[in-house]
């Protein structure tokens, strides 16, 4: 009996020892060789990817397929990122926006997020056997974004759906300057809502086959007024002749012939792999662990901007400028101590409490009627640049002036500009409530008055 007891004692001590040495070492270890295989796997998924784009994959299937697996890559990325900076600061205090920033808060289980992600991305690349496969038989094509949208012959009427500032008109300019296009269609017709009336239906050519493109407003009357368009068109156009919808509203969906081409905002996790690639440039971020952690600190003010992509050019253009943590640090203080003030309707108005200004002290300033402009000469746009203004190259005697503040690099080359004020912002630093409070009661503040 004693011998029995020994034994299961024995046996009791032994996986508790056990049990002690896998919970105290499990953690570290596990979640150390998770990432490692996480990264594994990002760049057997990066391989997929890069070469799906440089061909020209039409089976919508496969590019379901393709969007699935560039999903779970970006948010791959992200989890990696975002443990690798909690795992280097681990008492340090985080700047709010840093938490904000992250989906993994503190005392969360780091372990069970990691596998979640290795097992959605290795589960995708799983699925890729068939793909790969396929992917041979696809042709290359000429490097230009997006042209695999183009390759559908027969299309008629294709709505292409989305919120504002997605990229849609990027995606269509981009399908409109690929060759095989151009080859294809003998003129390209670009027309706007006012342009849906009988007078601007006999400027189009109708006796060559040509793309139509339609750019709706969103307003009430355009459904309408495009439905009319859209029918009378027909009945006169070149039977190979295609049509595109560009609009905001979903409704202007059934006005296609096919399925509509929806675009969506970009998650967080995709917002971050686009913001790391655009505000590196060319170096390797691996090698600079202090600036990942300062971008994921300034990802929480970036997809908060209600046009985030244009925010993580503007953000970005100030970054890539000096690539040292200093400056870094400088762009995150100044993003972090911004206010929006609506005041009366429109757009929110950018308040910067503190901008270096050329020659004299920091100063507040205030940024509104933020527009965008396409089809506009370089010599014709504001000359002070948003990136000047948060370097401090700012005249002092200039208290009102326009700040072109980020000039998109691919087609169709928007600029977005907004009117900075410089005098009504002191006005809200010294606490002068009374004037725009009065703003406020009575619509948007009058700066000619």
């Amino acid at each position: 009996m004693e011998a029995l007891l020994s034994a299961v004692a024995s046996d009791l001590v032994g996986r508790l020892v056990s049990f002690l040495i896998t919970k105290f070492q499990e953690p570290s270890g596990s979640t150390d060789g998770g990432i490692l295989t996480l990264q594994r796997a990002l760049l057997r998924a990066r391989v997929i990817v890069e070469e799906a784009e440089s061909r020209q994959v039409t089976n919508r299937a496969m590019l379901l397929q393709l969007n699935q697996l560039r999903g779970e890559m970006c948010r791959g990325v992200y989890v990696t990122d975002a443990l690798t900076r909690r795992a280097v600061e681990p008492s340090r205090r985080r700047h709010a926006m840093a938490r904000r920033s992250l989906a993994l808060q503190r005392g969360s289980d780091a372990t069970g997020w990691l596998s979640t992600a290795v097992e959605s991305i290795e589960a995708a690349l799983s699925d890729m056997e068939e793909f790969v496969v396929l992917l041979g038989s696809c042709p290359r094509l000429n490097q230009q974004p997006y042209s695999e949208t183009c390759s559908r012959r027969d299309l008629e009427v294709l709505p292409v759906i989305g919120p504002h500032e997605v990229g849609k008109r990027t995606l269509v300019e981009h399908v409109c300057l690929e060759e095989r296009v151009r080859d294809r269609f003998g003129k390209i017709h670009r027309l706007c809502s006012d342009d849906l009336d009988v007078q601007s239906q006999g400027s189009i050519d109708t006796a060559q086959r040509s793309l139509i493109i339609i750019d709706l407003a969103g307003g009430d009357k355009d459904e309408e007024r495009c439905s009319g368009f859209l029918w009378s068109i027909r009945r006169r156009a070149h039977m190979e002749s295609k049509i595109i919808i560009i609009s905001r509203t979903e409704a202007h969906s059934g006005l296609g012939t096919v399925p509509p081409l929806r675009l969506r905002t970009l998650r967080r996790e995709e917002l971050w792999y686009f913001f790391k690639a655009v505000a590196f440039g060319g170096a390797d971020p691996k090698e600079r662990p202090e600036l990942v952690r300062i971008a994921m600190a300034l990802l929480a003010v970036i997809q908060d901007d209600p046009v985030p992509f244009a925010a993580v050019n503007k953000v970005a253009a100030s970054l890539r400028a000096d690539l040292s943590a200093r400056s870094w640090r400088r762009v995150l203080r100044v993003s972090a101590g911004v206010t929006v003030l609506q005041l009366g309707a429109g757009e929110p108005w950018i308040y910067y409490p503190r901008l270096p200004v050329n020659g004299a002290p920091d100063a507040p300033f205030l940024f509104y009627d933020r527009r965008k402009s396409t089809g506009v000469a370089r010599s014709e746009l504001p000359e002070v640049t948003m990136l000047e203004v948060g370097h401090g190259i700012v005249a002092v005697g200039e208290k009102k002036f326009d700040v072109l503040l980020w000039q998109s690099r691919i087609p169709p080359y928007a600029s977005y500009l907004a009117t900075c004020d410089m005098e009504r912002a002191a006005q809200v630093e010294v606490g002068n409530k009374r004037v725009l409070n009065k703003g406020l009661r009575s619509g948007p503040v009058d700066f000619d008055s």
